[in-house]
């Protein structure tokens, strides 16, 4: 049993609604009076999630429908709200006929109205026992004996059972549960919230300066002419807004400036004003940390931190020449390089304060931007694509002429060439696998002199070349499609 009270005027507009699960309010009388409590009363049970039974109390010597209509044209019903009719008539002349006769109409004219809805009546004992010949009361009988809860003295069917008048009317509901009232009573139940998914970790600013340093092709970006040599003009420079000086600390903020982080760097092309500013605050530091600018030589050169171990820093930077290089002439390219972390060449670091508070991988025991010091970081190497696996075959060099910056040799032209003719024509496929004999050829030609070693070709295999010469194949015209 849910326990229940009824309301009308005679209550206040505010009452307690602890242990309820329902009221009745009276909201009209006749074809005129509106309680003028009902909706502040209405206003208490929907605040404590009760199911509200609204009652209209007759004058059956009038119109059934018509005071039907005044009742329901004082409520906005909502989904859940049962109506009942209070079928009483003290002090009136109604003759049994009279009121048997408005109960079926009102109950007959309301459910047409609104027959989503539950529409029962209200009613003493008596009344039903010696008034009533149908036993119609629609879809419930809310029946009124003061005796014990739940135990009204007749035989019929009922719902609500009116025990008790005091301290206010008492009631009780034929329900085993509160769900299983709203469920009859038709109350709309929300549909549950759906677990928010959470959202991915942020992925720190440092991670995203680093994936795109990593991403950057290491190859040579300037030209060569007979005349001046390597030229200083690359699409760095363009992005920077600079071009034919020296571009080491325009690639570093390049790379800061694709990523979104300019704003939290110096836009120098000189390794001293970096310095000078890194100093000045407070982001100078002896340690190498994940996205550092190193400054080479007490001016002469930098790279940007891309790990670090115990004894070593790695970096990769602009206007730089390949590892293992001989030539030791000016940079025309990105590569990446590692050093001793105690060599005499490294003067220090520039470390970035980055606008998310994240403190990247950084070996300094008392890093300013909060960072715990770790012995090493090395990020993972990715898997080559296509066009790093072509580009590290076919840059390879064989003397010191190619070294020095003349045009590549034969073989390497004529093979890219083969191998775009091959994957634009009709047996695409096939031919492509001929050029992957050829490119075998080619490094075992540069293997005798000297260019790539077995070691190294056998490495390339097991780093997934199959897989991405299969990407280059779908890249240059998806051959075999």
């Amino acid at each position: 049993m849910l326990k229940g009270i009824d309301v009308s005027s005679y209550q206040a507009s505010s009452y307690s609604t602890a242990g309820l699960s329902f009221v009745g309010i009276k909201v009209t009388e006749g074809l005129t009076y509106v309680n003028p409590k009902w909706t502040a009363q209405r206003a208490t049970a929907r605040t404590a999630g009760l199911v509200t039974i609204f009652y209209h109390y007759p004058h059956p010597a009038n119109s059934a429908a018509a005071e039907a209509d005044h009742f329901l044209a004082q409520i906005n019903l909502a989904a859940g709200d049962v109506l009942c009719l209070d079928w009483e008539w003290y002090g009136q002349t109604v003759t049994g006929q009279q009121a048997r006769d408005y109960k079926d109409a009102w109950l007959a004219h309301v459910k047409a109205k609104v027959p989503g809805h539950k529409v029962g009546i209200y009613s003493d004992t008596s009344s039903w026992k010696n008034v009533d010949t149908n036993s119609n009361c629609g879809d419930f009988l809310w029946i009124a004996d003061y005796t014990t809860a739940g135990q009204p003295r007749i035989k019929a069917k009922w719902l609500f059972h009116q025990y008790s008048d005091q301290p206010t009317d008492l009631d009780v509901a034929n329900f085993a549960t509160v769900a299983d009232l709203k469920t009859w009573a038709g109350v709309s139940t929300p549909a549950p919230k759906p677990t928010p998914t959470p959202a991915p970790p942020a992925v720190p600013q440092w991670q995203k300066l680093l994936d795109h340093i990593l991403s950057i092709p290491e190859q040579v970006y300037e030209t060569w002419t007979s005349s001046t040599g390597w030229n200083n003009q690359t699409k760095f420079g363009a992005e920077y807004g600079e071009q034919g000086v020296p571009w080491c600390v325009i690639w570093n903020w390049d790379m800061f400036h694709d990523a979104g982080l300019d704003g939290i760097v110096p836009k120098t092309d000189n390794v001293n004003n970096f310095t000078t500013w890194a100093k000045a605050h407070g982001q100078w530091s002896l340690y190498p940390s994940v996205g550092a600018w190193v400054n080479f030589d007490n001016g002469g050169h930098t790279e940007i931190v891309t790990g670090f171990d115990a004894t070593r820093v790695f970096t990769k930077g602009g206007n730089s020449i390949q590892a293992g290089a001989k030539d030791g002439g000016q940079g025309n390219g990105v590569w990446s390089h590692e050093e001793l972390r105690q060599a005499t060449r490294v003067t220090g670091y520039f470390a970035p304060k980055f606008t998310d508070g994240h403190c990247p991988p950084t070996a300094d025991p008392h890093d300013p931007r909060g960072g715990a010091a770790q012995a090493s970081y090395i990020p993972e190497d990715p898997m080559p694509t296509a066009q790093e696996i072509a580009q590290a075959v076919w840059e390879y060099v064989v003397d010191d002429a190619t070294q020095s910056g003349n045009n590549p040799i034969p073989v390497k032209t004529q093979l890219w060439d083969a191998t775009l003719a091959a994957a634009h024509g009709n047996d695409a496929a096939q031919k492509l696998t001929a050029q992957v004999g050829a490119l075998s050829g080619a490094i075992t030609a540069l293997t005798k002199a000297g260019g790539i070693t077995a070691e190294q070709v056998q490495a390339a295999a097991a780093a997934g070349a199959k897989a991405a010469l299969d990407e280059l194949a779908a890249a240059l015209g998806k051959a075999g499609a």
